[in-house]
């Protein structure tokens, strides 16, 4: 007992005796006495190499170091540009240790005038992904993300705004690593309202692991919005003007500091774009002789409004924690007259039909996340989305033929709305082992509802209960998954399995009656990345992913679509989900100025939903199926060369094989139930892309960027061969602080797709072209105390850490 007391006693004493100094100060610039904010400031213990305690000045130099024990030590303060400083700190006893003013000086080897005369990488391969920079992308400058897609490698965007990758229309596409909204029903708009000048840059994955949705068997395009962490306030403005008669404006300001980054970004597009499209059909009932021949020609207009908001903030609450908050509004109004002239085959106008539609599509996002880092490589982050949208359009249509005249309106009202919850933990097992978990559960809800009004004019109208239609969708899909990964020498490896369980319901209320669908099951999704680094910068990665593609919006909803009455669509809510087995190998060489990737990839598909055609007299139907399976196997090269210090060219070639099996396709028309087989198509094809950048003298850089896609199949025929050549130059003045842009897209007026199609009693071409020629002027202006200094926030955050790790 004596013995106990006597070291409770000893222990107590130990610990009132001890000092618990607070050591704080201020940090200044020998010249001009102003505070340097982001300066580095350890605590050493006198004799020990490792620091004890590190901190960070704020934007006025200040510091503070707590608890720090009676002892001996040296405080080290260095910043990038100074001569780092010793401060030798003694703590005797409680209380505050004042340094006052510490001073730096400007290093003598630091460069005072400086003229960095070149661009940043515009692409970089991580080890899942391909890295775009967009912000170097001149060609793009005043034009809309559709527009900054359209100069992607291995990403290709048709004249009505969809979205391919390496062939394959089965693609996500984000916004900062979640869906946003995005849909095939609404992303054409979107992308076409976000301003270029927004986007950071874009990540091509065409390979994700179990930690990402398996959504899009093609892969994933994560567009990655601009949000930098510079210290200080900095921002840029610009406007610009097209020759379509569109302009453009956006503001963006950045606020950071120790402890809060909050950005803003209002970009507005005035667009105003012509469409044409001409087709020729010939068609047949029982005798391929006794055909009946349709000429159309549809000439188009559309002008548009579209405002994109972006703001957040996020709190430093700690050193290890951070909390944010984000929304993201897009507002647009479109309107759109279209003139559709039908010729028969004696070239007789037989039909006249104009169309006028006016709508609003609006969409909102907000965002809360939170994240924790247990220490460097320990981290738990979560987040819950909500976001919702409204797309309200009226149209009117106005019908001439040799029996009279008719007239149509239709009012639709889209609205949809979904919740995600998503958290993501990593945690290290020794130093060479990771382990990865996490849980994602979305829940959607989506109507739409469309009345329909006929009559002899616009002026009398009555309803059509045969043409209204209501779609109600429910989607609700919870997932888990866990991810194991570790470098042994020059082998490295990552394993992982996502287990989700995924329904929908559909209802719907229409004239026809139409079978409610509801689709319920479970699917585990594996994922494993094999890689070796071999000697003098070589690297070989095989990998393979589980992915799906689950049929959504116009695909399911059973709505017949007569904005052409010589051409109905429709969907089908009967669709089941297509499932991916997808294999890569990837090999990588980095040389001093150059980098050669190769990727070998092999795709396998089940229950392909594809769009099929089928002749009813006087009109063309066409609908989805689940008809059959499919192979693609490829090749792709991505290249990149630096020459003579002043040009870097960016080259993709992907060569790849398609085969689509043989399959029965079966229809109901008013004269009965028909059954059609289809033999099944195979081709290759190929695509290459090549984009120079130069720079010159005087600050001005030039960029040049051709683009060509061989002949690829369909399920019924064949998309042609196209091609197209974009351009841009820009110039600086007032240390680059003043850019002023020139950028000219489809030069060569030939960004069009000519396709073919045919079934057992027809066969249809049509020429299809959006846009054309057309040159845009953007002027910028960067401004702010924060946007030519090099001040990084100094703990890693997930943003800086990934661009590091991107880096060549």
């Amino acid at each position: 007992m004596k013995k106990v007391i006597l070291g409770l006693v000893w222990v107590l004493l130990t610990v009132f005796s001890s000092s618990a100094a607070n050591v704080k100060g201020r940090v200044i610039d020998s010249k001009t006495k102003n505070a340097v904010d982001y300066a580095t400031v350890s605590l050493l213990k006198k004799g020990v190499e490792a620091p004890m305690k590190a901190t960070t000045t704020d934007l006025k130099g200040a510091f503070a170091i707590p608890g720090v024990p009676k002892g001996e030590y040296t405080l080290k303060v260095s910043f990038v540009g100074y001569t780092p400083v010793e401060v030798p700190v003694s703590v005797t006893e409680d209380g505050d240790i004042n340094l006052k003013n510490i001073i730096l000086h400007e290093s003598v080897h630091a460069l005072k005038e400086v003229q960095v005369v070149g661009q940043r990488t515009q692409m970089k391969l991580d080890v899942d992904r391909k890295v775009f920079s967009v912000d170097q992308n001149i060609a793009s400058a005043g034009g809309s993300a559709s527009e900054v897609l359209q100069n992607i490698p291995s990403v290709d965007v048709d004249n009505e705004g969809n979205v391919s990758l390496r062939n394959n229309s089965s693609v996500e596409v984000w916004i900062n690593g979640r869906a946003a909204g995005l849909t095939e029903d609404n992303r054409a708009q979107i992308l076409e309202q976000m301003p270029a000048e927004s986007i950071e840059r874009i990540e091509v994955i065409t390979n994700p692991s179990a930690q990402y949705s398996p959504e899009g068997s093609a892969g994933i395009i994560n567009i990655v919005l601009k949000k930098e962490r510079k210290a200080g306030y900095y921002g840029s403005v610009s406007a610009g003007a097209n020759t379509f008669g569109g302009v453009n404006g956006s503001i963006n300001v950045n606020y950071n500091s120790a402890k809060v980054d909050a950005y803003a970004n209002v970009g507005v597009r005035s667009m105003r774009f012509k469409n044409r499209t001409d087709t020729y059909r010939e068609s047949w009932l029982d005798n391929p002789d006794d055909k009946s021949i349709l000429n159309q020609k549809n000439r188009g207009k559309m002008n548009g409004v579209g405002t994109f908001i972006r703001t957040g903030v996020t709190w430093h609450m700690t050193e290890n924690d951070d909390l944010g908050f984000s929304f993201m509004g897009m507002l647009g109004n479109r309107s759109n007259k279209t003139t559709l002239q039908s010729f028969d085959g004696a070239g007789i106008l037989s039909r006249d039909r104009i169309s006028n539609s006016d709508g609003d599509h609006n969409r909102y996002d907000f965002t809360i996340d939170y994240n924790h880092k247990f220490n460097k490589t320990d981290n738990l982050a979560a987040s819950v989305s909500y976001d919702f949208g409204v797309m309200k359009e009226t149209s009117d249509y106005t019908q001439n033929t040799l029996q009279g005249v008719s007239a149509q309106q239709q009012k639709s009202n889209n609205d949809d709305k979904g919740v995600e919850i998503k958290v993501d933990y990593s945690k290290s097992i020794g130093e060479k082992f990771k382990l990865g978990a996490g849980y994602q559960g979305n829940l959607d809800w989506r109507t739409s509802d469309v009345r329909t009004f006929d009559g002899e004019s616009l002026d009398i109208l009555q309803p059509n209960i045969k043409l209204n239609n209501t779609f109600d969708y429910k989607e609700n899909i919870q997932a888990i998954y866990a991810t194991f990964s570790g470098k042994i020498d020059k082998f490295n490896f990552q394993a992982g399995l996502r287990g989700e369980y995924m329904r929908y319901n559909t209802k719907t209320e229409a004239y026809i009656p139409v079978d409610e669908g509801k689709k319920e099951y479970w699917h585990v999704y594996p994922s494993l990345f094999l890689g070796y680094s071999l000697p003098r910068g070589n690297e070989l990665q095989v990998n393979y992913t589980s992915r799906v593609r689950r049929p959504r919006g116009w695909q399911i909803n059973p709505f017949r679509n007569v904005t052409d009455s010589t051409s109905i669509s429709y969907g089908n809510p009967n669709l089941d989900p297509e499932f991916t087995n997808a294999f890569e190998l990837n090999y990588i060489k980095n040389w001093t100025e150059h980098t050669l990737s190769a990727s070998l990839y092999y795709r396998n598909t089940d229950g392909v939903i594809q769009n099929v055609k089928y002749f009813d007299d006087p009109a063309m139907y066409s609908t989805f199926e689940n008809i059959t399976r499919s192979q693609s196997s490829g090749l792709e090269l991505v290249s990149k060369n630096r020459l003579f210090r002043i040009l870097d060219l960016t080259t993709t070639v992907n060569v790849y094989y398609y085969k689509l099996n043989g399959f029965d396709y079966s229809y109901r028309t008013e004269e009965g139930f028909f059954t059609e087989h289809y033999k099944g198509s195979e081709d290759f094809s190929w695509n290459a892309r090549m984009m120079a950048n130069v720079i010159l003298p005087w600050s001005i850089s030039l960029q040049v960027t051709g683009n060509y896609n061989s002949k690829r199949v369909s399920a019924q025929g064949e998309t042609k061969d196209n091609y197209s050549l974009d351009a841009g130059i820009r110039k600086s003045f007032l240390s680059r602080k003043l850019n002023i842009a020139i950028s000219g897209r489809d030069l060569l007026d030939s960004r069009r797709r000519k396709s073919s199609s045919y079934g057992s009693n027809f066969y249809e071409v049509s020429d299809a072209r959006w846009g054309g020629r057309s040159v845009t002027f953007t002027l910028t202006y960067m401004f702010g105390n924060g946007g030519n200094k090099q001040k990084q926030r100094p703990l890693e955050t997930p943003d800086s850490y990934e661009n590091d790790m991107m880096d060549f």
